[in-house]
C-alpha cells in the first residue's frame, strides 16, 4: 500500500521527469544519481561498438570527470582503451529516487572510486560477480553454482557520504539493476500518505548495515524488463520503469517490515546484527524442507541458546517460530508468483502434510493457500 500510494501521489511529477529522457545505451555504470540529469543517458560510444553493443573507453570516462570531480578511473589507460562493452543506463524516475541498469561486459582489469551520498540502496544482481565496497564494507554479489549464476537481492544502507571502489576483472559480464532511495523520498511518501516508516527509518540509520535475501521470481522478471524495456513513447516509458522499480523496492522492504517483526536494529550489537545477516543468508540458501533450531544454529557457528536469546532480544520470538515464520513467507511468495503446486508450496515450508500446512497458512495469514492461488 505505501509504495501504491507513493506512485499515485507522484504520477504528475513523472512526466515532467520523462520529458527531458532520451532513449539509448549509457556509459552511467560509474555515474553518481545525485548528479545526473532526469534522463537516460545517451548512447556513450556511438560507432565504436561491435553489432549494436556499444563501448565505452578510458577517454569517456576521463571525459564526464569534470561532471564528476569525485570520481577517479585508476591506472594508466590509453583514452582509446575499451573499458566496458555493451548496456547501460540510468534514470531519475523523480527527485530522489533513481535506476541505473547495466548489461555489459568488463574488457579490460581497471578500478574506479567515487564519493557516495547517502541512501538507501535496493540491488538485484543476476549475472557475475565484481569486488565492490563501500565505506570498506563489501558488497554482496551472487555465486555461481553447477546450474549457472544465483541471482541475489541486497538492500544496503549509508547514512553518510562514503567512498565507493569498484574493482573489475577482465572477462566479467555483469547484468544487475540498482536502485537508489534518498531519505528525502521516503519521508515525503511517509508524510503525504501518514505512514509509520519507523522500522525502515531504524534500518536506515544503521550505517552500513545491509540485508541479502533470495528475489522471487517475480523480482527477477522486474529486473529483466528493467535492463530490456519495449520500444515505448516516453511518457509510458518512464510509467514502465517506475512501476517495475516500485514492485522491486516492495519486495526488498518486505525484508524489513515483515520477515522479522518486531527486530529494532539499532539497538542490536553490530556483531549480533551479522550473526542475524548470516541467519537470512542461510536460509535464502536452504529454502526446502524442514530445518531445526539446532542446525541453523551448528550452520552459522553459533550455539542454540546464544542463538534463542538473540532471537528473543531482536524478534521477540524464538527461533522456531522465526523459521515457521520465515518459510511460510517463502511459500506464499512461491503461490503467488505461480508454478508450484500447494504440495510443493507445502513441503518449501518444511511440512509433510499439505492439509497440517494449509491450517498453518490460513492461521497465518487468515487466507487459505487456494485463495492466494485464485487470487492472482
Amino acid at each position: 500500500m505505501l509504495l501504491i500510494c507513493i506512485c499515485i501521489n507522484y504520477l504528475c511529477a513523472v512526466g515532467k521527469a520523462i520529458r527531458n529522457t532520451t532513449h539509448g545505451i549509457g556509459m552511467a555504470i560509474l555515474r553518481q544519481p545525485e548528479t545526473m540529469a532526469p534522463r537516460r543517458i545517451a548512447r556513450a560510444a556511438r560507432g565504436r561498438g561491435h553489432g549494436a553493443e556499444p563501448v565505452v573507453t578510458a577517454g569517456d570516462l576521463y571525459d564526464r570527470d569534470g561532471d564528476a570531480p569525485s570520481r577517479t578511473l585508476k591506472g594508466d589507460h590509453r583514452r582509446s582503451e575499451g573499458l566496458l562493452r555493451g548496456r547501460s543506463g540510468v534514470m531519475r524516475l523523480r527527485d530522489g529516487l533513481s535506476v541505473h541498469f547495466s548489461d555489459a561486459e568488463d574488457l579490460k582489469d581497471f578500478v574506479v572510486e567515487r564519493d557516495c551520498a547517502p541512501n538507501l540502496g535496493v540491488k538485484i544482481f543476476l549475472e557475475g560477480a565484481v569486488e565492490a565496497t563501500v565505506g570498506g564494507v563489501r558488497v554482496p554479489m551472487p555465486e555461481k553454482a553447477e546450474t549457472g549464476w544465483q541471482p541475489i537481492g541486497c538492500i544496503f544502507a549509508q547514512s553518510r557520504t562514503e567512498r565507493f571502489v569498484r574493482r573489475t576483472r577482465k572477462g566479467v559480464h555483469v547484468r544487475k539493476v540498482s536502485i537508489a532511495i534518498t531519505p528525502e523520498w521516503l519521508e515525503a511518501g511517509a508524510a503525504d500518505n501518514g505512514f509509520d516508516l519507523e522500522k525502515i527509518r531504524r534500518f536506515a540509520s544503521c550505517h552500513l548495515a545491509w540485508r541479502t535475501w533470495r528475489p522471487s521470481n517475480r523480482a527477477i522478471s522486474m529486473a529483466e524488463q528493467i535492463i530490456n524495456p519495449p520500444d515505448q513513447p516516453l511518457l509510458l516509458s518512464g510509467l514502465y520503469l517506475e512501476s517495475r522499480v516500485l514492485a522491486l523496492i516492495a519486495e526488498a522492504f518486505e525484508q524489513i517490515l515483515s520477515v522479522a517483526p518486531g527486530a529494532d536494529d539499532a539497538r542490536l550489537r553490530p556483531q549480533d546484527r551479522k550473526r542475524l545477516q548470516r541467519v537470512e543468508e542461510w536460509l535464502s540458501a536452504n529454502n526446502e524442507g524442514p530445518v531445526s533450531a539446532d542446525r541453523l544454529a551448528s550452520d552459522v557457528g553459533s550455539s542454540t541458546n546464544t542463538l534463542q536469546r538473540l532471537f528473543q532480544a531482536a524478534y521477540g520470538m524464538s527461533v522456531y517460530s522465526y523459521i515457521r515464520l520465515w518459510k511460510l513467507k517463502q511459500a506464499r511468495q512461491a503461490l503467488e508468483n505461480g508454478g508450484v503446486s500447494i504440495a510443493e508450496a507445502a513441503y518449501l515450508a518444511g511440512y509433510t502434510s499439505p492439509a497440517n500446512f494449509a491450517t498453518a497458512f490460513k492461521r497465518q495469514f487468515g487466507l487459505s493457500p487456494r485463495d492466494v492461488q485464485v487470487a492472482l
